[in-house]
């Protein structure tokens, strides 16, 4: 089976400086499981924003089909 990669769009906390990585799908089922396997606290996770295809998704949305998996940091403006 083919890796789960997860590019970090702008200034994002990374786990480290890559800007994209492959993960072992194994385990992986929804976007809370990327997320803590890449470290994330759930503090910091409710910080980002997650894309799934172009699409933003919620925590609970499945990874498993989808082909590009991209996290961002939500920016608040006026």
């Amino acid at each position: 089976m083919d890796g789960l990669k997860v590019r970090f769009v702008g200034p994002v906390k990374r786990p480290g400086p890559a800007r994209e990585v492959v993960l072992d799908r194994s385990g992986l089922y929804t976007v809370a499981d990327v997320l803590a396997r890449l470290g994330y606290s759930i503090e910091d996770a409710a910080r980002l924003t997650v894309l799934l295809d172009g699409v933003r998704v919620e925590r609970e949305a499945r990874v498993q089909d989808a082909s590009s998996r991209d996290i961002l940091l939500l920016i608040g403006g006026g």
